[in-house]
């Protein structure tokens, strides 16, 4: 997953960026309501000679100098860099020069360099290490940055600058990159509403006030369920089937917790598949269940359901003020699906066939179970139990097998293997550089001719100041506006952390991560494009998961796997047979995964699809996702991937009605992989030459489907997709 607000939005620089970050930022920026308006004090020259926002950072590559950032630094260096570009923005608005590609498009691009300075480091900070003074500064910040996006995107004189210069485009001697920047500016102020009639613009920027603080309370809310939720166990014979290294995560959790002779685990992805996988004690797999499945959905302070309900009826008034009928019909005019139709007849397309067979699925595990004379009917707690227990049986495989040849830094060497070969780029481990975390591993990134193309920086395990989840965001974009800048991107993931001096060993689901962001870095590293705007990962959210997906693809061929999987302690290279059998294996449990995720799309797309009226008739959030699952066929041993109170992707991140996106993207990655095959060769050279400039280079300078065709030569088949998954028998 992407981090937009970091990599495609502030981090662009300009106003541009600001109008990305509320349109698909982390955090739905807005502009401040009474209660949020922000009184700015003057700011002496002492303070901003001494912040560290305001001086030269003498640093390797730019990056940012952590260890001499406080907690303190932050609003005072947000004071100052949004009040210059106030003062940007409206010297734009006051001009009197007739309006030129000069004097206004590249004005906006090169306009708020100090606040995306401020603004990357912040984002990124409280998404890896977060604490209570910087949440606090969020629900503050992010109603005032978007009030300059308000104040840009709203201005009337700025937009007939923009509209004079759209209507006379084809006058102005433009280039295709020039043009492709210009239409994309005109898009943007449109779709913001810069259009509107004065009294609508005031209404939207109520509610863009209204939604900052919700999306802002629903990502909190989430947060502190996620951290707070601890499954304390105290007799170790409870614990039968756990692997030894989760369990001592979970002691080493425990004992920093204060807790004496027990195990602590929490709601980290990779402890909780770990662990419903692998434990025999039912009571603590169905306890760990309902911490999952219910966060921030039994009441109290931070219960989302409300919050989810004022998001919706916000979202759809916004739409209906623009001239949609609904958020989704918003959202998706300007992505491939087009139409919340056609992504919802594409989603059921691949549902169907995977709904039967995870009823398939689910009785043959409960015939397992029935063997074993368990006397009771599986209920939703149960399926990651029984699915490893049935894989165990019917292809002689235990995941638990591979972990040993799946160690980190082997596992990163092994996606470096790929991108070499695909490319001819190499990385290069940096040290003494400054990190925002111990944790954190940074290398240099340079070209097939050793120059400087980017630099890599990793943050792979869980921590009670991060986030969930994996995801790549950036702490500086790359341009080439005025002189050429290079990116500095992050990957983020959430691995169990090993005892000291172990290795860090992965399922190979997590491998599977590790590329799949490895990919979104790439794509924000090798981009060529010169203006932000459109550089790097920026694109529809149906196609910007199409480079990180691809690159899954090659984890798992064999050529790569002699490469990086190692036995961590006798060097040996995975056996012949035992990648046979994770083959064999690669569609097990298809039926569960097809079903989960596209019951969590389907929500999202009925949320989003709501016109006003509806979305103010819902009054119960939770009983709006019962009736939307159950009329789709959901099966109740199946919960959604997400559930509506933590579906952070589409209330407080940039997924609202794109969810879908990764199921999209799958199509294009496994057509696209699928060339590959059939030309013989995994790293075919032109094949690997055509992706690289349509795809990882490109960023946005065309549509989507455009560059996927000069890419591949053809659309797009959805049949690789259905064989991947194993759903194409026609069940």
């Amino acid at each position: 997953m992407t981090n937009k607000i970091l990599k495609a939005g502030l981090l662009l620089g300009s106003v541009a960026a600001i109008a990305l970050l509320t349109a698909c930022g982390n955090k739905e920026a807005t502009t401040p309501s009474a209660e949020n308006t922000h009184e700015t004090a003057p700011i002496s020259a002492e303070t901003m000679a001494e912040n560290p926002f305001f001086k030269t950072w003498d640093t390797p590559f730019g990056i940012p100098p952590f260890s001499e950032i406080s907690d303190e630094d932050f609003e005072p260096a947000f004071d100052l860099a949004i009040a210059n570009l106030e003062a940007e923005i409206a010297a734009l608005s006051a001009s009197t020069e007739a309006p030129s590609f000069e004097n206004t498009i590249l004005y906006m691009e090169r306009a708020g360099k100090d606040l995306s300075r401020v603004a990357s480091v912040f984002g990124n900070i409280t998404n890896t290490d977060t604490n209570d003074k910087l949440q606090a500064l969020e629900r503050t910040i992010y109603p005032r940055l978007s009030q300059v996006y308000d104040t840009a995107y709203l201005d009337d004189a700025i937009w007939q600058r923009i509209h004079t210069l759209y209507e006379t485009r084809d006058t102005l001697g433009l280039n295709a990159e020039e043009m492709r920047l210009l239409e994309l500016y005109h898009r943007d102020f449109v779709r913001s509403g810069a259009a509107l009639e004065p009294e609508a613009k005031a209404r939207m920027k109520e509610i863009n006030a209204a939604l900052s603080k919700m999306t802002t309370q629903f990502g909190q809310n989430l947060l502190k369920e996620t951290k707070s939720f601890e499954m304390v166990v105290t007799d170790e014979a409870d614990l039968a089937g756990v692997p030894e290294a989760l369990k001592q995560a979970a002691k080493a959790k425990a004992d920093a917790k204060g807790y004496k002779n027990s195990w602590v685990f929490g709601l980290d992805r990779s402890v909780y598949e770990g662990f419903m996988s692998s434990a025999e004690n039912r009571e603590l797999r169905q306890k760990l269940f309902e911490g999952y499945t219910q966060r921030a959905a039994h009441g109290g302070d931070s219960d989302n359901g409300e919050v989810i309900l004022q998001i919706a009826r916000l979202r759809a008034e916004a739409a209906k003020l623009r001239g949609y009928k609904s958020h989704a019909e918003f959202q998706l005019e300007t992505r491939m699906a087009k139409t919340p139709e056609q992504a919802e007849e594409f989603l059921l397309k691949v549902w169907r066939p995977g709904l039967v067979r995870a009823k398939q699925e689910l009785a043959s595990m409960q015939a397992l179970a029935d063997a074993r004379g368990g006397d009771y009917k599986l209920r939703a707690s149960d399926w990651w139990y029984f699915s490893e227990k049935l894989r165990q049986e019917k292809y002689a495989f235990d995941d638990s097998e591979l972990k040993p040849y799946f160690e980190l830094e082997n596992v990163r060497e092994g996606a470096f293997y790929v991108a070499n070969k695909l490319w001819g780029v190499r990385f290069e481990k940096l040290d003494d550089v400054p990190v925002w975390n111990p944790e954190v591993v940074t290398y240099e990134m340079k070209d097939e001719n050793g120059e400087h193309l980017g630099i890599f920086m990793t943050d792979s395990f869980a921590r009670e100041s991060k986030r969930g989840g994996a995801w790549m965001s950036s702490y500086r974009s790359a341009s080439a506006l005025d002189e050429p800048v290079r990116p500095i991107i992050t990957n983020n993931l959430n691995l169990v952390k090993p005892e000291d001096g172990a290795p860090a060993l992965m399922r190979f689901g997590e491998v599977e991560t590790l590329f799949h962001e490895f990919g979104h870095g790439l794509h924000g590293l090798m981009t060529t494009q010169k203006f932000e705007r459109y550089a790097g990962v920026s694109g529809p959210r149906d196609y910007t998961e199409f480079p990180a997906q691809i690159m899954e693809h090659w984890a798992a061929e064999p050529e790569v796997l002699a490469v990086y999987a190692k036995h961590t302690e006798t060097g040996e290279i995975i056996p012949t047979e035992l990648v046979e059998k994770m083959k064999r294996a690669s569609t097990h449990n298809q039926g569960f995964k097809t079903t989960e995720f596209i019951a969590a799309s389907l929500l999202d797309l009925a949320w989003h699809n709501l016109s006003l009226e509806e979305a103010n008739a819902i009054t119960d959030a939770h009983a709006f996702e019962r009736d939307v699952l159950e009329g789709y066929g959901l099966i109740d041993e199946i919960e959604p991937r997400y559930r509506s109170p933590y579906f952070s992707h589409i209330f407080a991140g940039g997924y609202s009605a794109g969810y879908y996106a990764y199921l999209w993207s799958e199509i294009l990655d496994a057509d696209g992989f699928a060339a590959f095959k059939e030309a013989g060769d995994i790293f075919d050279p032109a094949l690997a030459q055509r992706l690289r400039e349509n795809v990882f280079e490109a960023g946005g300078k065309q549509e989507a489907d455009e560059l996927y065709r000069q890419f591949r030569g053809k659309d797009p088949s959805i049949e690789p997709l259905l064989q991947n998954r194993g759903l194409d028998d026609g069940s």
